[in-house]
């Protein structure tokens, strides 16, 4: 019995020393919230999934490889929208688990796409005039 408490606690102690701060607190999918004057519902498509006739504000998912120039379509029946196009900026957790995790921690997060974010939670769309 106390070898096996014994293993349990080695193998904690290892998980939890090569486990990754922005894998664990942000992995996932990021979430970004789309807002805009409109009062008709619209249809936001992303690349992880297509939201259909939702009023705005409205919180969406965004696939979490690929940040950098990822677009969002906003569509309407009455008018047309410029796509949102996504930037990314490095997850502030990376830092902490470059201390704390080392190298193998920090490999997680660069594997898992951790290491970066949207740059903005909000973005609000603009009518296109054309």
């Amino acid at each position: 019995m106390k070898k096996v408490i014994k293993n349990l606690a080695i193998g904690a102690i290892l998980i939890t020393s090569m486990s990754s701060c922005a894998t664990i607190v942000a992995g996932g999918s990021p979430r970004i919230t789309i807002d805009g004057d409109t009062k008709e519902p619209v249809t936001i498509i992303t690349e992880k999934q297509t939201y259909p006739n939702v009023q705005l504000p409205y919180t969406v998912q965004v696939n979490r490889h690929h940040i950098d120039g990822q677009r969002i379509q906003i569509q309407s029946d009455k008018d047309s929208y410029r796509d949102v196009v996504l930037e990314k900026k490095v997850n502030s957790w990376t830092w902490g688990n470059i201390l704390l995790g080392g190298l193998i921690g920090w490999s997680v997060d660069l594997i898992t796409n951790c290491v970066s974010k949207p740059s903005k939670p909000n973005y609000f769309i603009e009518k296109r005039t054309e």
